[in-house]
């Protein structure tokens, strides 16, 4: 699903980035970035506007310029947490370092668009799926696991779950 980011969010995101990238090297927190080829900077606003795009579409609360390093949750819905992860590429796949690092209960899927203010909200997985259904690659960087795009879940069936848990309509 494509969320459009107005131009005065996009500015948020921007100063959001900044900061995080900025923080995190004056606290010595190293780097883990893998692509050679963009900035912290780059990497740091691809988040902030996947993490915005998701929040707007689940009508979520989200602050961009949050500081601190997250715990494995970008934002929460009632007592469900939520993580983002974004990529540069359309046909981008949810992609951990390890299936230990998905600490959230659900993980959402983000890609970059040709358009800086549009970004695309491809799907979700629930941790389950991912444990049960990843795959070990090496991209050229080392091993991950990635969730190929087909095992990824529809954004209405996420959404759909969120409300009810924020109403307390339990499914019969």
């Amino acid at each position: 699903m494509l969320v459009n980011i107005s131009r005065r969010d996009l500015s948020r995101c921007r100063q959001a980035a900044t900061g995080r990238w900025q923080l995190a090297r004056m606290s010595g927190v190293g780097n883990q970035r893998r692509d050679g080829g963009r900035s912290d900077n780059d990497i740091d606003y691809l988040g902030v506007r996947s993490e915005f795009a998701v929040a707007t579409l689940l009508q979520l609360e989200y602050e961009p310029s949050a500081l601190g390093i997250d715990d494995g949750a970008d934002m929460w819905c009632e007592a469900v947490n939520i993580d983002v992860k974004s990529t540069f590429h359309p046909v981008g796949r949810m992609l951990f370092k390890s299936k230990e690092a998905f600490k959230s209960a659900v993980c959402v899927l983000v890609s970059q668009t040709d358009q800086e203010n549009v970004m695309d909200v491809r799907g979700w997985a629930a941790a389950r799926d991912f444990m049960d259904h990843a795959i070990r690659v090496d991209l050229g960087h080392g091993n991950c696991w990635i969730l190929d795009n087909e095992r990824l879940r529809p954004l209405c069936d996420l959404w759909s779950r969120l409300a009810q848990k924020r109403v307390g309509i339990k499914k019969d």
